[in-house]
């Protein structure tokens, strides 16, 4: 994507459910969720809005949705867990 080194960090809370199709797709399509996160705000900073159109769903259609992708997942014989990953007690060592 680019040769600059990436040195900024974002952090981001997602449902794991969200999480995981996401990244399912996006594999699909070739890229990571680094990769598809820098397009995004690139492309905020050229139309300089958000690159789609917001609106909202209800519950019922969010849950239909998620339940969809979960079942193309199971069809797929993709092993995903949907609970969020446990950490250390030690919590989060710095990366040198």
């Amino acid at each position: 994507m680019s040769l600059l080194m990436r040195t900024a960090m974002l952090q981001a809370r997602v449902t794991p459910e969200i999480k995981q199709a996401s990244e399912y797709i996006l594999r699909r399509i070739g890229l990571n969720m680094t990769e598809a996160m820098e397009l995004f705000l690139r492309r905020v900073i050229v139309d300089q809005r958000i690159p789609f159109e917001v609106i909202a769903l209800d519950d019922a259609v969010l849950a239909n949705v998620t339940r969809a992708c979960e079942a193309e997942l199971r069809s797929k014989e993709i092993s995903v867990s949907m609970d969020p990953p446990r950490r250390s007690a030690r919590g989060r060592q710095k990366r040198e």
